[in-house]
């Protein structure tokens, strides 16, 4: 597989799939032969929020680099801010409401 350097400035904006937020996808599944389903930054503004739902196939990675947000993963509520990691297995009810703008670093994960 070749070198693929890209700039994050560079890269469309587009709605994330659960309808609130934008994001910038920096990798995607069609691009590598791992597991990996995506990576991206995704930004919420304040009061944003992506409903409960859960990935069967996907494991789930955030990397919190801007602003404050409530998570709530599995029973579990969980305040994040910037430096926060959290990892979300597979099959694991999961929601995220954006208390001021947030910018995080998605990672996506393919299960076999």
């Amino acid at each position: 597989m070749a070198t693929n350097k890209k700039n994050i400035k560079e890269l469309p904006i587009i709605t994330t799939t659960h309808g609130v937020g934008q994001k910038r996808i920096l990798l995607n599944n069609q691009e590598t032969s791992t597991p990996l389903t995506q990576i991206a930054v995704t930004r919420l503004k304040a009061g944003e929020a992506a409903a409960e739902h859960l990935h069967p196939t996907m494991e789930e990675f955030l990397l919190f680099q801007k602003g404050d947000a409530s998570m709530t993963v599995g029973k579990e509520q969980i305040t994040c801010d910037s430096g926060d990691f959290i990892s979300i297995p597979a099959n694991t009810l999961h929601s995220l409401k954006a208390i001021t703008d947030i910018e995080i670093i998605t990672i996506g994960c393919a299960i076999h």
